[in-house]
């Protein structure tokens, strides 16, 4: 297959050269990845800009994009720079858990929605470290081995839609381990709750300079999650939606005009 990788944590990030590395021993592997660190960006898309592109290597670029532009220049620039649009579009190893409410801001998890929104099969892969530590091999080996096997739990457009169904793509996260994980569990997300607060600093009489100041994190689970799955050690596969899903129609409520 040809392989199209990316990734939030930049062209320089561990997780995707050992991806990458992997990944090559089978497929026709792209990469096109930001040249700085992006992550957090979720969806942000450069709109009305000219960004540069630079080739580092023989099939690697770096782009002064998100990740979402990304996976978009994939997408729509065949024979322009890849030979053909990818079979597929694989976004990290991500330096860092991509669990539920994560997925909200993760730009790694949204280069794999844009790509599903655009018809081409996408997987996110993320390692959770309890200490700063990451190891990316067991989980880039898990997915050399079954990527085959991740892309058709995918819904792409425009087939989704004239199916009836939901666009999706695979978000894969595991622990940052050295020893073999104990399975795969198919999950469904968890809540993450960041306990965030806002430092304002008085710089003058009319300016002031914000930061966030992260909090205790803590998760909230409804059946398994993929939070516990992670935790107990194994590698948590989670089908997500792409597109906004409407919790349904509100009937007998009437507004003024």
């Amino acid at each position: 297959m040809l392989v199209c990788l990316t990734n939030d944590d930049g062209i320089e990030g561990e997780g995707l050269k050992i991806l990458a590395e992997k990944l090559a021993s089978k497929h026709d592997v792209w990469i096109i990845a930001p040249d700085r660190n992006r992550s957090g960006v979720s969806n942000h898309i450069f709109l009305d800009a000219s960004l540069k592109l630079t080739k580092i290597s023989n099939q690697v670029y770096k782009y002064e994009g998100n990740p979402v532009d990304c996976a978009l220049l994939a997408a729509k620039s065949a024979s322009k720079i890849l030979p053909s649009v990818p079979d597929c579009i694989v976004s990290g190893i991500n330096r860092g858990a991509n669990l539920g409410t994560d997925i909200v801001y993760s730009g790694t998890a949204a280069a794999a929605r844009q790509a599903v929104l655009n018809g081409i099969p996408a997987v996110a892969f993320s390692v959770d470290s309890d200490n700063g530590e990451f190891y990316f091999d067991r989980l880039a080996d898990f997915a050399v081995k079954n990527l085959e096997k991740l892309l058709p739990l995918c819904n792409v457009a425009p087939k989704a839609f004239k199916e009836g169904c939901h666009c999706s793509f695979v978000n894969v996260n595991g622990k940052s381990i050295v020893q073999p994980y104990k399975g795969v569990k198919f999950t469904d997300v968890s809540f993450r709750e960041y306990n965030d607060s806002i430092n304002v600093i008085s710089i003058s009489e009319n300016e002031s300079l914000c930061s966030i100041v992260p909090g205790k994190l803590s998760t909230s689970c409804m059946n398994f999650s993929d939070f516990d799955a992670v935790q107990e050690g194994f590698i948590s596969v989670s089908c997500i939606s792409a597109e906004p899903v409407s919790t349904g129609i509100v009937d007998g409520i009437s507004f003024s005009l």
